[in-house]
């Protein structure tokens, strides 16, 4: 399987494409070396279109990932810790890297990194084999692929690249579900050992770690896809014993062929499940993903009768999109007449604003809020159709009202 410059650079996105070339064009006036690693390698010989692009340079990331983003007009950002740097292109951006190995202290850590390394000792740092490809930009017509990641690509094999590695850094699961959901890959058996073995691990990984591998699931074309891959690893029960792709979740998505926002993906999954607070706190979830599917919850929860009842639909009224999308996912067949009569609910005005009623006679205070809220449920159920209609509704009920009070000073 042979990988070709030219054709790699024409896969990229036109603003990715210029970045790159600008790199490699000032890396060589430096003196450098610079190679294309990685996803944009894997993608591409899988045939999925490219968005990103990785690089790996002998220089300093830093300062070339800054010159290329001042002849673009573009925005750089460098963690020289780890020798990384990043410039961003509108929705795509490219990622370049010091050639580095690294090491952990302890499991979860973030590694210590020492530079000075070969791109062969650098893909070996890596987690999957198919991940631990390079193709150096201006130089030899030959991948490096020292751990046969193409040959890997080609078996649609799921290769770790050594036994340590969940061990090192237990978000590689949630990453090689990715890889695997949408490459179509499969683990061999020693890799799906070590997946078995590796959730042990997850504790040791902090909530945000894993809430930004949760938000690149929802990225994913079909998230349903690399969900059935994580439960069926045991992946999710290992993050949180809450988080599980359940019968309802796997049908809501099952067709689903467009990327979800972490929030609703959250709420599919967690709607109505007892112990979803504590998901939410091992997830670092943010305030919108919870309320989501707290949203959720309420409207699958709601009765039948909820779309003739006033109350219920002031209730659902706060709902969000986010957990209403993902109820419609999970109960279609009730939550889609549920919505439709909420959505005619706040639709739904009084014939009478509150000058109005005052010019009929209504008091300012209180009583034009108990109105204003009367008004609106009787014309949302259909027993008031115009403003007329509404003042004659008024003036009966005033008129009832004095008839049945007596005057001051008598007794009855």
């Amino acid at each position: 399987m042979r990988v070709d410059e030219g054709s790699l650079i024409g896969a990229l996105p036109p603003d990715v494409a210029r970045a790159v070339g600008a790199a490699s064009r000032l890396a060589r006036r430096r003196g450098g070396r610079l190679w294309v690693v990685g996803g944009a390698i894997r993608d591409h010989v899988a045939g999925i279109p490219l968005r990103d692009a990785d690089l790996a340079t002998d220089l300093d990331a830093a300062s070339l990932a800054v010159e290329v983003a001042g002849r673009l007009d573009a925005v750089a950002s460098g963690w020289p810790r780890f020798g990384t740097a990043s410039i961003a292109l509108g929705e795509h951006r490219v990622d370049i890297a010091t050639l580095r190995t690294e090491r952990y202290l302890r499991p979860g850590a973030l590694p210590v990194v020492h530079f000075d390394a070969t791109i062969e000792q650098d893909l070996a740092r890596r987690d999957f084999s198919v991940n631990a490809i390079a193709l150096e930009l201006g130089g030899r017509v030959e991948a490096v692929d020292p751990f046969a990641g193409l040959d890997d690509l080609r078996a649609r094999r799921l290769r770790v690249l050594h036994p340590r590695s969940f061990r090192d850094d237990a978000t590689r699961l949630w990453r090689g579900a990715r890889y695997a959901a949408r490459l179509d890959l499969h683990p061999d058996a020693e890799t799906a050992r070590l997946i078995e073995a590796g959730g042990a691990w997850l504790r040791s990984i902090s909530g945000e770690r894993i809430w930004a591998e949760f938000e690149r699931t929802a990225a994913e074309r079909r998230p349903g896809r690399v969900l059935a891959r994580l439960d069926a690893w045991g992946v999710l029960r290992s993050t949180h014993p809450a988080l599980r792709y359940g019968p309802a979740a796997r049908r809501g998505l099952a067709r689903r062929r467009s990327p979800l926002d972490a929030a609703r993906l959250l709420a599919v999954m967690l709607a109505g499940e007892a112990g979803r607070a504590g998901a939410y706190e091992r997830l670092n979830a943010p305030t919108e993903a919870r309320r989501a599917v707290e949203d959720a919850t309420r409207l699958l929860d709601a009765p039948p009768e909820a779309a003739r009842d006033i109350e219920a639909l002031h209730a659902l009224e706060s709902t969000g999109a986010a957990g209403r999308e993902a109820a419609r996912m999970l109960a279609p067949e009730t939550q889609r007449p549920l919505q439709a009569a909420l959505r005619r609910w706040e639709r739904t005005r009084p014939h009478l604003d509150a000058a109005a009623l005052v010019r009929v006679g209504v008091a300012p205070g209180p009583a034009l809020g108990v109105w204003l809220r009367r008004l609106r449920a009787e014309r949302y159920l259909g027993n008031l159709s115009s403003a007329s209609e509404a003042r004659r509704l008024i003036r009966r009920e005033r008129a009832a009202l004095e008839a049945a009070t007596p005057p001051r000073g008598t007794t009855r």
